[in-house]
């Protein structure tokens, strides 16, 4: 195992994770827990613990007859999530201004330079999810965040996606959380309020064009 993973299970999620990003599964596929096993060469307990990583992350979906399944990533699926984040993420961002507290705008800046730092799509996106979260967070008692919030989770597949097809997509990103950070530190809530809704617009046309280049791939890869 890589030094760069801390347990098996983090070895085995990260290498099934790229599978499935990279259209080695394919939507529909059965994982099966012993085959995974004998791959990768371990023990069926860090597979059973990554294939619960893959659930909480929406790349695939466990259940007692069908057994553990890889859920494919859609437009349509895409463009719904992103929608809402659109007509309602910067109206949050815009509220968080006013509230935000000192800490938490360092710890945005902390988590932005990780992020500038990161060069692994799924930890950059993880990452991503935690920097707009806490942007947002003075906010977490409201109806609004929690939406927000469920909306980001079910997101960061896709944004992971994008990032593991696209990885110059990575800079940009990075450019656009620093002008975000930036009406933050102004307290220029409907600067913010522009700038997260024009960083979502493109987040999405970005993702988009991804999903359409791995079911291009996951065809191909079929055809072969």
């Amino acid at each position: 195992m890589p030094k760069a993973f801390k347990t098996i299970e983090q070895y085995v999620l990260s290498l099934l994770r790229n599978d499935i990003l990279s259209g080695k599964y394919q939507p529909g596929d059965k994982l099966r827990q012993d085959e995974v096993a004998r791959r990768f060469e371990v023990s069926t307990t860090p597979v059973r613990e990554a294939f619960r990583g893959l659930r909480s992350e929406g790349l695939v979906s466990i259940d007692a007859n069908k057994g553990v399944v890889v859920k494919g990533l859609t437009v349509k699926d895409v463009a719904e999530i992103y929608e809402l984040r659109i007509a309602l993420e910067p109206l949050l961002a815009r509220k968080a201004v006013n509230s935000i507290s000192p800490e938490a705008l360092l710890a945005a800046h902390d988590i932005h330079a990780e992020m500038c730092a990161s060069t692994d799509p799924h930890g950059w996106s993880a990452l991503n999810r935690e920097f707009h979260l806490k942007l947002m967070m003075s906010e977490d008692e409201t109806r609004l965040y929690e939406i927000v919030k469920n909306l980001l989770v079910v997101a960061e597949p896709y944004v992971s996606l994008s990032i593991f097809i696209h990885p110059q997509i990575q800079q940009a990103d990075n450019d656009e959380h620093a002008m975000i950070l930036e009406g933050y530190t102004r307290q220029n809530g409907k600067r913010v309020e522009k700038i997260v809704k024009q960083h979502l617009e493109q987040t999405l046309a970005a993702i988009q064009d991804s999903v359409n280049e791995q079911t291009l791939r996951q065809r191909n890869i079929s055809a072969a």
